[in-house]
């Protein structure tokens, strides 16, 4: 009996706490770049979202500034997946890394200054554009706040004139009694 027991516990462990995070990356699946955002963290694992993502068994690698990791895709639903990391994250040290403003620059590279010109402006567009999804689900709070707000009321309404209808007629049969002598 104890075996049985010892043996379900060990096969329901705990699952990990993840740390919700908005971390901008770049994944490598086979041979092209997208853009991805990582939404939570675990050591083991991350759950990222993109326009394409990658098919289930499929092997990717996330890199957020000088941090790559590389990992095998488990689940995907709609734009989002889960991602099991061949080796295990550090979660501090992924929401801390700053994000490479371009590609590494080679020794004796004359085009740094353009390219730094560039990722300036990068960086100042991805700011721009973090702002924007961030009023974007502002608004959409608050416009999910109103329209409950009126359903509600609306059910209100209907529930108040549903009982006063109910509770009109008994009422005026009761009143016409004691008014008849």
């Amino acid at each position: 009996m104890n075996k049985v027991l010892a043996a379900l516990q060990t096969g329901f462990r705990p699952r990990e706490e993840r740390v919700t995070v908005l971390i901008p990356s770049r994944m490598r699946l086979e041979s092209r770049w997208l853009d991805v955002v990582i939404h939570n963290v675990s050591s083991r694992g991350l759950m990222a979202g993109c326009d394409e993502p990658p098919p289930v068994g499929s092997y990717v690698e996330i890199r957020r500034g000088t941090i790559v990791i590389v990992g095998r895709v488990q689940w995907n639903k709609s734009r989002f997946f889960g991602l099991r990391s061949q080796d295990r994250l550090s979660v501090k040290a992924l929401v801390d890394e700053p994000r490479l403003a371009s590609r590494p620059v080679r020794s004796g590279d004359k085009e740094s200054a353009v390219a730094d010109r560039r990722a300036e402006r990068r960086l100042a567009h991805e700011a721009q554009m973090a702002r924007q999804v961030e009023r974007s689900r502002t608004f959409a709070s608050a416009f999910q706040f109103v329209v409950l707000v009126l359903v509600g009321l609306t059910m209100a309404g209907i529930a108040a004139h549903t009982v006063y209808g109910m509770l009109s007629a008994p009422a005026q049969q009761i009143e016409a009694a004691l008014k008849t002598p």
